[in-house]
């Protein structure tokens, strides 16, 4: 045993030159099982009585099964153990077993030890200063009594006896003096590895030269302070790319033990990697990280754009024939083919009363949305097929919700090719440079809170118009006994659930109060308290009921804990009413050049490019161009989701490029209203042709 003990010891010694020791997935009790079930019984023979062995020792049991799995990870990153030894017949066997059951095994913790728990031990005292300190006993010395003289049969009275166990010598670097538990302690350790180890599986190498220039060429806020972790995690990602995937695990151990920026993945800088990686569009990405960095000036960073990127997918574009296509222009009504144009007014536009304004004298008198409470309702499917065929004169009520439905329709030069899913090159451009309407109620619909119920009220902040990344909270007061908010999301009263709930949201925040089931005859207080910070521009609130919809915009910033009244639903004999204590979004404004809350004529009607024809890609939208409607800003050509899948490889530069060769306003545009036939909505139209009437559109 002390030759072998005193081969453990060096072996011991060397693995803790390399400063990093760990313990595998096999436990000590496994491998104290397995030590003592090695040993042929000529080298482990009976000693005392029948159920004791001279390998079978107490001392020599506990310090294996607390020491056994302890290991460390060579330069070629395999893992060694303390009986990686040469060894005389007795302990060969022993070694080589141990050794390669624990080889096979995976490295699940550090090791550690403490300098209380080795107190508590019956090891030699230590303290401290000491510079080394004792793993295990050393040796015992047992004097036999009598009795056990003659119960074992081997041993004489009063004969005194000396064994030798295993046992160990730690450097101090192993052994903590602060107190901290050595679960803590491993615990610390393990979750940096595995976040480590999910930067390096998550995050492309691509992805951090990606960002490594975006920091240089000054396309991230305060990007210069995250460099230095970019230009480390670099080297260290090339070199996980080249290890056999056998390896990776114990590499991971190894680079993340005391490594700074571990957590790499879980940082601001990370947090963006993980984001281009998954495919976040770089432009999006890019604002997104400026908003969390300074929310007041995250758009004066230079657009996102790479040199390297730039000349791969300006390659490609020029070598493939869409280099024209991009060059994107405002659509006019001259541009359209007649086939494609299901309703076309563009004579002088003036339309006679109709009975129910027989009082109305132009149509620039404004109106109130309750107006039209008893209009007839149509389909859109049926207002297409059997109204608007028999329409001379469209015009549409422009209401202030519909800032999210004004848009735009774009193309490129008759002879380029296309570059979209659909096979002509023309495309559309929704207000807020947007794919498709951009509202509150899509967006508590994106969060999974439900937006089809008997009452609904749903909170927007951090968005463009109320940027800020603070913690906001929706409350409802139903009684004195009940309130719905983040600390009772759900009413026993009522049933009403708070199934949104945000805390300091870095992109658009959102929260959610609805009601399922017939309410109850009370008063729901709504209001919004700001729950901790300061840099905001206040919020909207959107409340839903018996097909009405309320809009309010606080436009103030508040101070933390500040709280907002914004309105009481009154429910009495089961009839519903409103009581605002903010004032509703509804006095007139003017949008994309024309005023709301007024009828303006339809020049063109038709469907969205990508239903042209025989074409059938994606949601269908219905399109209500109106004269005068123009984008007041530059607006986008093209969006990547609608892209060909050749040019997806590109979408990065092709995001950057839609962001900064913007349209710039044009007097020849087609703009007016979008709907997405799959988002519920109407729109208001005053009709003349075989009759004149006013109906309500449902989408």
């Amino acid at each position: 045993m002390i030759d072998f003990n005193k081969k453990l010891q060096a072996k011991f010694a060397s693995m803790q030159t390399s400063g990093k020791l760990f313990r595998v997935a096999l436990t000590g009790q496994e491998v104290w099982d397995l030590y003592i079930s090695s040993f042929l019984k000529e080298n482990n023979p009976v000693f005392r009585d029948p159920n004791s062995t001279t390998k079978n020792c107490n001392h020599c049991k506990n310090f294996i099964r607390r020491y056994g799995n302890i290991v460390s990870v060579n330069g070629d990153y395999q893992i060694e153990t303390m009986f990686d030894v040469d060894c005389d017949e007795e302990f060969a066997a022993t070694s080589r077993i141990l050794s390669s059951k624990i080889k096979a095994s995976t490295i699940t913790e550090v090791f550690f030890e403490t300098l209380t728990e080795l107190n508590s031990l019956p090891y030699e005292s230590c303290s401290k200063s000491s510079k080394g300190f004792q793993l295990g006993v050393a040796s015992n010395v047992k004097r036999y009594t009598k009795e056990e003289a003659e119960k074992y049969g081997v041993v004489k009275p009063n004969e005194v006896r000396t064994f030798n166990h295993m046992h160990l010598f730690v450097d101090r670097q192993f052994v903590d003096t602060t107190g901290v538990s050595v679960e803590s302690i491993m615990g610390q350790y393990r979750d940096a590895k595995n976040v480590f180890q999910k930067t390096m599986e998550t995050i492309s190498l691509d992805t951090l030269y990606l960002v490594k220039d975006l920091i240089n060429q000054g396309s991230l806020l305060d990007g210069a302070t995250h460099l230095f972790k970019i230009e480390q995690i670099i080297p260290l990602k090339q070199e996980y790319n080249l290890l056999p995937a056998t390896q990776r695990d114990s590499w991971c151990w190894v680079k993340s033990y005391k490594l700074p920026f571990a957590k790499f993945k879980n940082e601001l800088i990370g947090t963006l990697c993980s984001e281009l990686s998954e495919g976040e569009e770089l432009n999006k990405a890019c604002q997104s990280w400026n908003k969390r960095v300074d929310p007041a000036n995250y758009m004066k960073a230079t657009a996102p754009i790479t040199k390297k990127q730039i000349e791969e997918a300006k390659q490609f574009v020029e070598e493939n024939g869409f280099e024209a296509s991009f060059n994107r222009r405002f659509a006019t009504i001259d541009d359209i083919k007649v086939s494609e144009i299901l309703h076309a007014n563009v004579g002088d536009g003036k339309m006679k009363s109709v009975s129910i304004f027989d009082g109305v004298k132009s149509t620039s008198t404004r109106h109130k949305r309750s107006e039209f409470d008893g209009v007839e309702e149509v389909s859109i499917d049926k207002f297409m097929k059997d109204i608007l065929p028999t329409c001379t004169a469209v015009e549409a009520f422009l209401s202030n919700s519909q800032s999210g439905n004004l848009v735009s329709l774009t193309t490129a030069n008759e002879d380029s090719k296309p570059i979209f899913k659909w096979n002509n090159n023309y495309s559309w451009t929704f207000n807020g440079n947007l794919a498709g309407k951009s509202q509150i109620k899509e967006n508590v619909k994106n969060a999974g809170g439900k937006i089809e119920s008997v009452l609904r009220c749903s909170l927007q902040w951090n968005d463009a118009e109320t940027l800020g990344i603070v913690d906001l909270d929706l409350h409802c007061r139903e009684s004195r006994a009940s309130e719905i908010f983040f600390g009772n999301k759900k009413s026993r009263l009522t049933g009403g659930w708070l199934d949104v709930d945000m805390i300091r949201p870095t992109k658009v925040g959102i929260e959610n109060i609805t009601w399922q089931d017939k309410l109850k005859d009370m008063e729901y207080h709504f209001y919004v308290r700001n729950y901790c910070g300061s840099a905001n521009r206040g919020f909207k609130v959107e409340i839903e009921f018996d097909g009405n919809v309320f809009n309010y915009h606080y436009a103030n910033p508040l101070a933390g804990g500040q709280v907002v009244m914004v309105a009481t639903v009154i429910v009495k004999d089961g009839k519903m009413d409103i009581k605002h204590h903010l004032p509703e979004s509804s006095a007139s404004k003017e949008l994309y050049g024309l005023e709301t809350n007024q009828f303006h004529k339809v020049n063109l009607v038709c469907l969205s490019p990508n239903h042209w024809g025989e074409n059938n890609v994606g949601n269908k939208h219905y399109f209500f161009m109106l004269e005068g409607c123009k984008s007041p800003v530059s607006i986008r050509g093209f969006h990547n989701e609608n892209l060909l899948p050749e040019l997806a490889q590109h979408r990065k530069v092709l995001e950057v490029l839609g962001a900064t060769n913007m349209i710039p306003p044009s007097n020849k545009q087609l703009s007016g209203l979008g709907f997405n036939a799959t988002v519920r909505d109407e729109l208001i139209v005053k009709l003349q042709g075989s009759h004149k009437r006013v109906i309500k559109i449902k989408f």
